[in-house]
């Protein structure tokens, strides 16, 4: 109990973090509310307290949390800088962990600064057992755990190992002033550089390096060397889209393994990139092309059914939180999911009105036989989902077996056919990490994981075992067994991964820190994608520290190539908005650089394409304004950065604007813009705004005008940032040639024909022909709509 925690403590991953942080901020607007504070502080102002909002409104503070905590940062800190929100949402946090006998990741470490500080008992214990330490990784220190390491090596003999350039974590607390830091604090340290590269060819290195000096918060003594080869130039790529970004890289792989004796493994190649949704692409493809694939990142108890199956566990816990049975409701209750919303809902209405559990809220209203809100049916359903957690506890205090109360558990699913699939078979019928050998279902995947922590946590004669045979039932043992899931599924991830060598690649470029491969493809290399800034209210803001980080991240990314390295950007991302080049690519010098463009384009002439950094706020002769002659008409006339960027530019997506409004009214916005975007008087954004001002001021004034409304509307939105940016949207458009422009629309038109058909059959069951042709092809599978069954078929036939 020094810590306030009992023995028994739980540690929350990622998942329960963000359930607690929402609570947090539930809890905070609650206060607010009832002492008449405006609660727009937290977002926008809303009557329906439901965990939607709530979730909408603690989007900026799953990151500002766990950011102060490895940090340091208290509620008492915050306060005394006036940020009183921030505080309160970070005291709640605190609470509501305490409350449930948890801690987070960063606790431990909090948690152990404060054993090793205040009880000198520990702290002498700790420097018996611990005579010299090393830090690997060392500038993805947070300030707590540099803080903890001060402690330990207290005797001053410490090893530390680390390169600021490759610091990319700041989103997890890591600070790469830490260098500077233990300089500082160990002045009598001894700095030994290791500044030759044996991975990578003469051409990557000398990219790299020429990238990350232009950060000015670095080591300046750095010189890297190789005594490897030159080695081919870099290909930077232009594509059209993501569909042809994606086509250029696999037939590139395809080419490089069909090349006679100097042909490569699929082992030996990459494909990096910032987000996990730009790698979805890649997955559809190489299973049509039966490229085998490991996707990195991708856990077994992130499954949808196997997380049900753990939060109907925890349910059984004395300590359970709001979130498990949130989750347990929302998987036994059998109704379709607006439905389920709904009573989900009203159960989290009544507990934030009588301020009491969730749980506490459910019976009292699944109790009653009528009810002014729920219908009868549902009512009976929520004593049913009463009743089965009641079963639950009462089967983890009478079995002795964890494996049985699992199996249990498992057959009161209303989907427990899903356990009965391939462990290793996603949704869209991709493999985990492709996993050919492994057919285990994914409850017996879930039972040996059991076994296997029973073997080496509990074995028999050990004192661990006997201190809980006076325990009824199985409830320590279990609940051993769920704190231990995570990191038994990492370690799970890295023996799978060392099965399936020979696999193409797919994974985040934060997550290919520290492997590298023979050929590596870095994609979509363009702004607002790398670099990727934080967005507030729809426009993104850039400052110095992200700029440097996101700069480091690219630097990473291409020192993962040892032979070759690829660098692709695209024209047209998959919502049809038109992107720049990356500024970091200006940044590679041109002779270690090829340029290929979509149309045989061999090099990117050297002219100036000035981006538009048009600013409401900037005065208007601080404007800048874009000659979009050149570049869109031409792709082969786009230089990539040609410009400096001496202030932050704001960038943001031009439907963003369009999204205000329903989609009737947006046909009349977007033929107001593109109207006048045709003259060339109004080939300035700012221009553009003001003649459409002018437009709707005029039309206004007729009296049988039918849409005033909607001009009203517009007219009060033109002033946003969001305004400007679709007018420079809507100028770039209009600069692409005629028949691009027809060729893209055709194009947009074929894909959301493809997505109304897959909806339609997604939302449909499937047919007797297509569960007969299963059955003929082996598949033991039972598709859940026609799409799923499209999908199996077409993946049973190619095997």
């Amino acid at each position: 109990m020094r810590l306030e925690r009992t023995t028994d403590f739980s540690i929350y991953g990622h998942g329960q973090q963000r359930r607690a942080i929402i609570e947090a901020v539930r809890l905070l607007e609650n206060d607010k509310s009832r002492q008449k504070v405006d609660s727009n502080i937290l977002g926008n102002a809303s009557k329906d307290v439901t965990p939607s909002n709530f979730k909408d409104k603690s989007k900026k503070w799953q990151k500002f949390v766990p950011k102060a905590k490895a940090c340091g940062t208290t509620s008492a800190e915050l306060l005394t800088k006036g940020d009183e929100i921030g505080a309160g949402v970070l005291d709640n946090y605190n609470t509501i962990l305490k409350s449930c006998n948890a801690l987070d990741y960063h606790d431990l470490i909090c948690c152990s600064l404060k054993l090793l500080t205040d009880f000198p008992e520990v702290y002498e214990e700790c420097l018996d057992t611990w005579k010299a330490i090393i830090i690997d990784e060392f500038q993805d220190t947070s300030t707590m755990q540099y803080k903890l390491l001060q402690i330990l090596a207290s005797h001053k003999r410490i090893t530390i190992v680390g390169d600021d350039d490759q610091s990319i974590f700041s989103f997890n607390g890591a600070d790469t002033s830490g260098f500077d830091s233990f300089r500082k604090d160990f002045p009598t340290y001894k700095e030994i550089r290791l500044n030759k590269n044996y991975r990578s060819t003469g051409c990557i290195i000398e990219a790299a390096y020429s990238l990350i000096q232009n950060n000015k918060k670095r080591c300046p003594l750095k010189d890297v060397q190789t005594d490897n080869l030159t080695g081919s130039k870099i290909t930077i790529k232009e594509c059209n889209n993501e569909g042809a970004q994606c086509a250029f890289i696999i037939d590139k792989i395809m080419e490089s393994t069909s090349n006679g004796s100097s042909s490569k493994g699929f082992g030996s190649f990459a494909v990096l990139y910032r987000r996990q949704i730009s790698g979805k692409i890649f997955q559809t493809a190489f299973r049509e092309r039966k490229i085998p694939f490991n996707v990195h990142g991708v856990a077994f108890y992130r499954k949808k059914v196997v997380k049900t199956i753990i939060a109907l566990l925890r349910t059984a816990f004395p300590d359970c939180d709001d979130g498990a049975y949130r989750q347990a409701f929302k998987a036994l209750i059998p109704f379709e999911k607006e439905e389920k919303k709904r009573i989900i809902n009203h159960i989290d209405k009544i507990s934030t009105i009588r301020k009491c559990p969730l749980i506490t809220a459910a019976r009292d209203i699944f109790s009653s036989k009528i009810s002014g809100t729920l219908k009868r049916s549902q009512l009976n359903q929520g004593r049913k989902v009463l009743s089965t957690l009641e079963m639950i506890s009462r089967l983890v205090l009478r079995e002795q077996s964890i494996s049985t109360v699992i199996t249990s558990v498992s057959n009161m699913l209303p989907e427990k056919y899903l356990l009965e699939q391939q462990a290793v078979i996603n949704v869209d019928g991709g493999k985990l990490l492709n996993e050919d050998n492994d057919t285990r279902s994914v409850l017996q995947y879930l039972l040996d994981d059991v076994s296997n922590f029973m073997s080496s946590h509990f074995t028999a004669g050990e004192g661990k075992r006997d201190s809980m045979g006076s325990d009824p039932g199985c409830l320590n043992a279990l609940k051993a067994f769920v704190d231990h899931v995570s990191e038994r599924e990492k370690a799970n991830f890295c023996s799978r991964r060392v099965d399936n060598e020979n696999s193409v690649t797919l994974t985040t470029i934060h997550q290919s820190k520290g492997l590298e491969w023979d050929i590596v493809f870095i994609i979509k290399a363009n702004e607002s994608e790398i670099p990727l800034l934080h967005e507030s209210s729809g426009i993104t803001r850039e400052n110095g520290s992200s700029i440097e980080e996101e700069r480091r991240l690219l630097y990473v990314a291409m020192t993962r190539a040892r032979e070759k390295l690829f660098i692709s950007y695209v024209l047209m991302d998959s919502d049809w908005q038109i992107l720049q080049p990356s500024r970091f690519l200006k940044e590679i010098p041109d002779h270690v650089r090829e340029i290929q463009g979509e149309a045989s384009i061999q090099h990117l002439q050297n002219k100036h394409h000035d981006v538009l950094k048009q600013n409401m706020h900037l005065p208007p002769e601080k404007s800048i304004s874009a000659d979009l002659d050149v570049g869109l008409n031409d792709p082969a006339n786009i230089q990539i950065g040609i410009i400096d960027f001496e202030e932050p530019i704001e960038i943001t997506h031009g439907n963003s604007f369009l999204k205000r409004f329903n989609v009737d009214n947006r046909a009349i916005i977007s033929h107001l813009f593109h109207q006048w975007a045709k003259k060339k008087a109004f080939q300035d954004p700012k221009r553009l705004i003001d003649k459409v001002g002018f437009v709707i001021d005029e039309r206004l004034r007729v009296k049988k005008c039918k849409s005033k409304e909607i001009l009203r509307t517009l007219k009060s939105s033109l002033t946003s940032d969001e305004a400007l940016q679709y007018a420079e949207y809507v100028l770039r458009w209009e600069q692409i040639p005629a028949d691009k422009r027809a060729l893209l629309m055709q194009e947009k038109q074929e894909h959301f024909q493809k997505l109304r058909i897959e909806n339609a059959m997604g939302s449909s069951a499937p047919t007797a022909k297509q569960i007969s042709y299963l059955r003929n092809l082996g598949c033991t599978i039972t598709p859940t709509s026609r799409l799923h069954a499209s999908s199996l078929i077409e993946q049973y036939k190619s095997l």
